[in-house]
């Protein structure tokens, strides 16, 4: 028998999470599940019988005596905050178009401390952006790079200055009527729009640096010459579209464009702006949200499993 790596995803309405968690009982029987949806296996030697230690609330491995948390190894690890309240924040960022609000969350899980939840949520942005980074791009390709930042007059385009330059890029596939779908999105925070930069990016969603035949196979961009550099070098076809106007980006350009749209609404909306230390992280939860658009009432026991599947972050690496 093959062992599942991951649980099966279950369904999850708002009303259904009322109703499956009644306490912290209920939350610690879906995390074991999700965490080792095969049963029980040691993270030390494998082994898959267990006694609980349940005065220190334990997992005891029968092989070789290593001792583990439900929460150590995960995003969760040496929380003092319940279960329950965790799983409602998890749904919420999974659920939730427009992202959440720290000050409103702060009041619906009764936490006093913004500080607190804000940790919270950027650990969950964390599992979200581990998540993410093992899928990489293939096919078509449409790549473009957009501004965040304050507002200001001044110098634009590339040049600018005092804001944030990401580079957005979005998988693409035609379906069986010949339309164009927009697929799998990266999204990076990046010094400049170099060729080097460029070529950095590409290495990371689809050009394999150790493999001859790249998983990219073509790129739709607006003709900056890092990108005819990038795609003569790698023997990539480059599809050239001419933007006169930049209000012909949404048409010729659409999916890169829908994306920095819907990112910057977020941002400008429940978060009321960010600042850019953080912008990655934010992107990142963007990017999880708009890649699992299809999964429908999946999401939450989705991101759940991922908040299981990596380790956590400390409030003082944040702010490092």
């Amino acid at each position: 028998m093959v062992k599942k790596s991951k649980p099966d995803y279950k369904e999850m309405s708002w009303l259904f999470f009322n109703k499956e968690f009644q306490d912290e009982k209920d939350c610690c029987e879906w995390l074991f599940r999700t965490r080792w949806p095969n049963g029980f296996e040691c993270p030390k030697c494998g082994g898959e019988r267990y006694w609980q230690v349940s005065t220190r609330d334990l997992y005891k491995c029968c092989s070789c005596r290593h001792q583990i948390s439900l929460t150590a190894g995960t995003v969760f690890h040496k929380t003092r905050i319940p279960l329950m309240k965790w799983f409602m924040l998890i749904f919420r960022m999974a659920t939730s178009k427009t992202g959440v609000s720290i000050n409103e969350m702060k009041r619906e899980l009764e936490i006093k401390d913004y500080k607190t939840v804000w940790t919270m949520a950027h650990k969950v942005r964390k599992a979200m952006a581990d998540r993410d980074s093992r899928y990489k791009l293939a096919g078509l390709v449409e790549i473009d790079e957009s501004f965040f930042g304050p507002s200001f007059s001044g110098k634009r385009g590339r040049g600018t200055e005092k804001k944030e330059l990401v580079i957005v890029a979005v998988s693409t596939w035609t379906n069986s009527d010949g339309v164009e779908i927009p697929g799998f999105v990266h999204a990076f925070v990046v010094e400049n729009a170099t060729a080097n930069t460029i070529e950095n990016v590409l290495i990371r969603i689809g050009i394999p640096s150790k493999e001859f035949e790249p998983l990219i196979k073509s790129i739709r961009s607006d003709g900056w010459r890092s990108y005819q550099a990038i795609t003569e070098k790698w023997g990539i076809v480059h599809s050239r579209v001419v933007l006169r106007d930049p209000k012909d980006s949404m048409k010729l350009l659409p999916w890169t464009h829908r994306v920095i749209a819907n990112a910057k609404a977020v941002f400008a909306g429940s978060h009321r702006g960010i600042s850019s230390k953080h912008l990655q992280r934010y992107l990142s939860e963007v990017c999880y949200r708009f890649n699992r658009r299809f999964w429908g009432r999946e999401v939450f026991h989705r991101l759940l499993y991922a908040c299981t599947s990596t380790y956590t972050i400390t409030r003082d690496e944040l702010m490092a």
